[in-house]
């Protein structure tokens, strides 16, 4: 597995890693399930481990996920071998007693999410830990304060935040607080602004959502997702399925018996500068295995590049009329 400078910290990273939100095991939010089945516990700290040995060294978690379930079964999978991972988690979100969401990176609340993600993680530092939340001007700076207090004695390594918006970006890079950028980007999604900014400032980027809420992954291509009426994923459907999820099958001009559309969908974040290492949620060994063929595989071509750019524009043309 090839690794890639997570900017300027001084950490290398997999160019592939593993997004923990669906080893957390089912949660219910607000009154909807997040749509994650409950994969079992031995079977995620299996699948982490498992997933090392292919030669993933980083892993991305939060407080939020499984409301803690996640960062337990990623601590106790990197147990006799955390030297071998990169692990990242996320503050600014919890789960209330009754279900509900609740967002609060405040002054008073950071370091009680620091010390219960290390806790569960079961370890005494934390090599990325990021805002899950926009930041709030005002508290910002007296939290900021203390997570850089916190990276001093080495709780943590990098700080930063996951994020679309790149005035949040700016606004905590102003504090001294950004060393990496979690984002969404994919070939519908290519987020230029936050791309390039991570690319000029030497941060780390690290990508989600590089399938596109699943449209990009090729498996609803010709049949389409079914989500119970209080699964959380239904927000996503705009219109009927099988015709939202059917438009993004144009790309299958692109396909070759070397590159399904799952590695064409990470190979064109792969050749982007913004991009320093993508973290799918894959629930299976084989979802790793195939993400890392795409890191095997020769770039895109100009050609490759330009045509991908003229199907975009085809379905953006199709949704807007």
């Amino acid at each position: 597995m090839k690794r890639r400078p997570l900017g300027k910290t001084g950490i290398s990273v997999s160019e592939i890693g593993v997004g923990a939100w669906q080893l957390g095991g089912p949660l219910v939010l607000d009154g909807k399930v997040d749509g994650h089945p409950e994969l079992g516990h031995d079977y995620c700290v299996k699948l982490i481990r498992d997933a090392g040995d292919l030669g993933i060294n980083f892993i991305d978690t939060a407080e939020q996920y499984g409301n803690g379930e996640s960062e337990r079964r990623v601590g106790e999978a990197l147990e006799g071998r955390r030297d071998q991972w990169i692990i990242g988690s996320k503050f600014g979100y919890q789960v209330g007693p009754n279900g509900e969401r609740l967002m609060d990176a405040s002054p008073a609340r950071v370091p009680i999410s620091l010390e219960g993600s290390l806790r569960r993680l079961k370890t005494d530092c934390i090599d990325i830990y990021v805002y899950h939340i926009p930041p709030i001007p005002g508290d910002a700076e007296k939290a900021v304060e203390f997570l850089l207090k916190a990276k001093q004695q080495g709780k943590v390594r990098a700080l930063g935040i996951s994020t679309n918006n790149l005035e949040h970006v700016e606004y905590l890079n102003s504090l001294g607080c950004v060393d990496v950028v979690q984002y969404p980007k994919n070939i519908m999604e290519p987020a230029r602004d936050i791309s390039a900014w991570v690319a000029a400032h030497n941060a780390g980027g690290v990508i989600r959502g590089a399938f596109f809420n699943g449209r990009l992954s090729g498996r609803y291509f010709h049949k389409p997702p079914t989500f119970s009426p209080d699964d959380i994923r239904q927000r996503i459907v705009k219109e009927d399925p099988g015709t939202e999820f059917a438009r993004y099958a144009v790309f299958e001009e692109m396909l070759t018996p070397e590159r399904g559309m799952i590695q064409l969908a990470l190979r064109y974040l792969l050749d982007d500068p913004g991009t320093t290492t993508i973290i799918p949620g894959g629930k299976s060994l084989e979802d790793y295995k195939a993400a890392i063929r795409a890191t095997e595989i020769p770039p895109l071509t100009e050609a490759e590049q330009n045509r991908i750019v003229e199907l975009r524009d085809e379905i953006i043309a199709a949704v807007a009329t």
